[in-house]
């Protein structure tokens, strides 16, 4: 692979990486936060890819991108039947009516 070739799929990866990051924490819906880090871990698998990692470390790096999706999902569907909804600030409220916060020490 050519140097700029190279160049370019890295900063490509760290783009991804980075609005990956981004998107979890400045977005309040539970089901793009998943989103958000699945970009953020493949745009991690390219880096590595590109760097040429071993295989096993890509093929782990898969493992915990599809482990981190199905638990994520898994987690938005029982945020979906436990509140009807899967935003972070109306599950937050629905939270602090049922048990509001003690006094702190």
């Amino acid at each position: 692979m050519t140097a700029p070739a190279l160049l370019a799929g890295l900063v490509l990866a760290i783009a991804l990486i980075a609005s990956g990051a981004v998107g979890a924490f400045t977005t309040a819906n539970a089901l793009k936060k998943v989103g958000a880090i699945a970009v953020a871990l493949g745009g991690a698998l390219l880096a590595l890819a590109l760097l040429q990692a071993p295989n096993l470390a890509l093929i782990a790096l898969v493992a915990v991108s599809f482990a981190y999706a199905v638990v994520g999902v898994a987690l938005a569907v029982r945020l979906q039947e436990a509140y009807g909804v899967i935003e972070t600030d109306e599950i937050d409220a629905a939270d602090e009516q049922d048990e509001p916060r003690g006094p702190r020490p």
